[in-house]
């Protein structure tokens, strides 16, 4: 096998970094810590509110509402590559800032942290569904 070959079969298994494995691990795991909670996210979504308190729930929900701006931007200048970018972010934002300074399951703030998990989960899948990629929901 070439060089090319090697490489681009690296790239494709590659875990870590803005791939789409690590992108769609990155959303399996937001789904597992709504299955965690046991709690029913559409009664969760029907009854509950979400109240961004801390900044580092503040900084993902702002970064959640930039999703018609980057579509917009990325159809307008023909730049796919801004949707991959931005659904990276997002994951960047999720764990490295909300999920490790935001306890989410059996917290106070529990139901509104779970909605911003859903609201997480949702934009990632709208990325996915403009590129072509079939979201995965477990590991």
């Amino acid at each position: 096998m070439d060089n090319c070959c090697k490489t681009a079969k690296k790239i494709c298994y590659e875990t870590h970094g803005n791939t789409a494995a690590y992108l769609l691990y990155a959303h399996a795991r937001i789904c597992s810590i709504i299955r965690k909670s046991g709690r029913d996210i559409e009664e969760v979504k029907r009854n509950g509110k979400i109240v961004l308190d801390h900044e580092d729930e503040r900084a993902l929900g702002l970064h959640l509402l930039q999703f018609p701006e980057v579509f917009e931007e990325a159809c307008t200048n023909l730049l796919p590559n801004l949707l991959c970018e931005n659904t990276f972010t997002i994951w960047l934002k999720s764990t490295k800032q909300f999920y490790s300074n935001c306890q989410v399951v059996w917290s106070p703030e529990e139901t509104s942290r779970l909605l911003l998990c859903e609201a997480t989960a949702i934009v990632m899948r709208k990325y996915f569904y403009l590129l072509g990629i079939q979201p995965v929901y477990k590991l």
